[in-house]
């Protein structure tokens, strides 16, 4: 005799449990489920029979605008804090004049001009008369 059949598996020796539309543990989800979601129903009745239309819409209104101004609060940016300084280069300037005059008395001038190059998108020193220079503000 046949140690398998097309009835059980080859790699599994327990009883296979079918789901049918008889099947009373499907029957049960489905009740659980339908119980749930009345259940939740009764409860938001219930919720709006005590308390009235108006007292739920100014707390809607206070929640959102609470959310609206910590939503600002948080969404502003630091770079604009700090306003930048533009000036136009004139005949005879460079990168090293520029810094000269507008750096910071504590600050070396090679790390004010890196900072220029940064702020302009420069890939060299090369500037020439008319170009307008942004000058970062430490």
């Amino acid at each position: 005799m046949l140690k398998y059949s097309t009835y059980n598996s080859i790699y599994n020796n327990e009883d296979i449990k079918v789901s049918a539309p008889g099947n009373p543990t499907a029957y049960s989800y489905v009740t659980k489920i339908k119980d749930g979601i009345l259940h939740s129903l009764a409860a938001l009745s219930s919720l709006f029979r005590q308390v009235s239309l108006m007292k739920l819409v100014l707390v809607l209104m206070l929640v959102i605008s609470g959310f609206t101004v910590v939503g600002n609060v948080f969404a502003g940016s630091v770079s604009s804090l700090k306003p930048d300084k533009r000036i136009v280069v004139e005949r005879g300037d460079t990168l090293w004049s520029i810094a000269l005059s507008n750096k910071p008395e504590d600050m070396k001038t090679a790390v004010y001009i890196e900072g220029i190059m940064k702020t302009n998108h420069l890939e060299n020193s090369g500037i020439k008369a008319g170009d307008i220079l942004t000058l970062p503000l430490y």
